[in-house]
């Protein structure tokens, strides 16, 4: 990804009980250009087109709901990060924003989460019902919901999207993700398909999606009706 790609507008204020994120995100090789209001942030969203707009509303003092707003009547498809702290976190927030991140956090986990907002190769996105599996980003994303999971959780989640609506064994998935034929401890399955739960349910203790055919295996089901 080129520097344009990368190209980031960062909203923030001057009086912070936090250190910018400019020069952090700037080592980590994106391009980042600051805006002290959302007039100057709108300015530059249209001559810099971005890939991404970051609001460190915490900065600011205030929940940057009307800028929120602005950008996203005008820029509809751009994503837009809040950063907030505890201070506004009791707050209503804007919900036209696509992720909100309460402070304190590492740059790293703020580098995590704005890489599932870079552009993808189409042909690394699959989509069932509301989830998307990233393969490219590694991500799975369910009602604004965005976690980042291991390589073997998304080609665990490829093949029950290869089977929608159909019943996968425990041997087979475990042959297709672990490349083996040495079926004697798939312990490390149900690990795996823990992690799945917790990024693709509501309840994972409790599953809707992806269930459990006790003796058999699994199957990713979604009502059409619904999505």
């Amino acid at each position: 990804m080129d520097l344009l790609q990368k190209k980031i507008i960062l909203i923030e204020g001057k009086q912070t009980d936090h250190p910018s994120f400019f020069l952090n995100l700037q080592k980590k090789g994106y391009n980042v250009e600051i805006a002290s209001t959302g007039n100057a942030a709108l300015d530059k969203i249209r001559e810099d087109r971005p890939m991404l707009v970051l609001i460190d509303a915490a900065s600011l003092r205030t929940t940057c709901n009307r800028i929120v707003y602005r950008i996203k009547q005008r820029n509809p498809d751009l994503p837009v990060i809040l950063i907030i702290d505890d201070m506004l976190k009791n707050r209503k927030i804007s919900n036209k924003c696509d992720l909100v991140m309460t402070l304190p956090f590492t740059v790293q986990k703020l580098v995590n989460r704005i890489k599932l907002f870079a552009p993808s190769n189409s042909d690394c996105i699959r989509n069932v019902g509301d989830i998307t599996l990233d393969k490219s980003k590694r991500s799975i994303s369910v009602d604004n919901r965005y976690t980042l999971v291991t390589p073997r959780v998304v080609k665990l989640l490829e093949v029950l999207m290869d089977n929608v609506g159909k019943v996968v064994s425990r041997k087979d998935l475990f042959r297709k993700i672990w490349d083996t034929d040495y079926l004697d401890d798939m312990r490390s399955l149900d690990v795996h398909m823990q992690w799945l739960r917790k990024a693709i349910e509501v309840d994972p203790k409790n599953p809707q999606i992806i269930t459990t055919i006790r003796g058999i295996g699994y199957s990713l089901y979604y009502d059409e009706e619904q999505t």
